[in-house]
């Protein structure tokens, strides 16, 4: 099976969730872009387009063929594009030096501690929400048969394309749409990720009933949440302390005050350990669990690991330093 017969048996119309070919809904009719083979299934569809972002695409697709990725990702840097905050810009540069060993490195921590809990049974397609420039889908790309990767922006997934392409991981069907409209049939995914991604969900339940839609019995979700009650490091969007301690309504009254910038433009929406365990119940049910993620594949040390799986085995100290850990990480079966 090639790659556009497996696109078309896998996606859906996200309008009717009708069978789709070339970009046509053949139940309902409705047509969708297509650039560089990277549907545009995004539904309810915007309502118009962003011009600095279609400028941005223009200017992506006529380099595409003759830039590299660090290429494209300087294009991006330099176009300034407002979805993107100076920090993941900053970011972007950093880990263009080698961003497949932080993907391997996030992934082999997913897996490891996933199997502590819930046994993947198959790997034959692997979903990665939120996908970003494809550091994660490259690892995954490895040991899946196939990957959809999907994420918000075309411009970050002309970088995947890219960087997908200079790694030859050629099993990767990439996607533009919301995670709270997953254009994927039911029951098809073996195992979705989402790195770093939680965080940006403003629509988290529905997001996660989706997730929960397109596993296969037995299928698996591993995602990492950055806490909103942190004690130990700043705000990662506005490198700011303590944030989260106040009210969401006072938030970016603070932010503002003592960083004078908009949290608006972080487009960021971090949660308690209470919130997300909540939001992951009413998706999963009691097949789920929180649990405190290794911190080496974050770029600490890898003796902190070691206490980390020690107070993991003590379910009092666990759910304590759940409260106020920099980040989660939930882990789901659908059953």
């Amino acid at each position: 099976m090639d790659i556009q017969e497996f696109s078309s048996q896998l996606l859906l119309c996200p309008s009717c969730h009708g069978q789709l070919s070339g970009g046509q809904c053949a139940d309902c009719g409705e047509h969708f872009v297509s650039r560089l083979g990277i549907l545009d299934l995004r539904w309810p569809k915007p309502s118009q387009r962003e011009i600095k972002e279609e400028e941005l695409v223009r200017k992506m697709l006529e380099q595409f063929e003759s830039s590299t990725f660090n290429d494209l990702s300087e294009l991006v840097r330099r176009h300034r594009f407002s979805d993107f905050s100076e920090e993941l810009i900053t970011n972007l540069r950093h880990r263009a030096l080698k961003p497949e060993q932080l993907g391997q490195r996030m992934m082999d921590m997913f897996e490891q501690r996933l199997s502590k809990y819930y046994a993947m049974r198959d790997k034959g397609i692997a979903l990665d929400l939120g996908c970003g420039y494809g550091t994660a889908t490259v690892s995954l790309a490895q040991h899946f048969n196939w990957v959809v990767s999907i994420d918000l922006y075309l411009p970050v997934l002309l970088l995947a394309r890219k960087f997908l392409d200079e790694h030859k991981a050629l099993n990767v069907v990439l996607v533009q749409a919301y995670a709270q409209n997953i254009p994927i049939r039911d029951g098809y995914v073996d195992y979705a990720v989402a790195q770093n991604v939680i965080e940006h969900l403003f629509e988290v339940a529905p997001a996660f009933h989706e997730v929960r839609r397109v596993l296969r019995e037995g299928g698996c979700f591993c995602g990492d949440s950055r806490n909103r009650y942190d004690l130990f490091f700043p705000e990662p969007h506005v490198k700011l302390r303590w944030v989260g301690l106040f009210p969401r309504k006072l938030q970016p009254w603070y932010v503002h005050k003592f960083k004078n910038v908009s949290y608006s433009d972080a487009h960021a929406y971090l949660l308690s350990w209470r919130e997300l365990h909540r939001y992951a119940h009413q998706s999963f049910g009691d097949s789920m669990c929180i649990v405190l993620p290794l911190v080496s594949a974050y770029g600490q040390s890898s003796k902190l690991d070691k206490w980390i799986e020690r107070i993991d085995r003590v379910p009092i100290l666990r759910k304590f330093f759940l409260l106020f850990f920099p980040s989660h990480l939930l882990l789901a079966r659908s059953i």
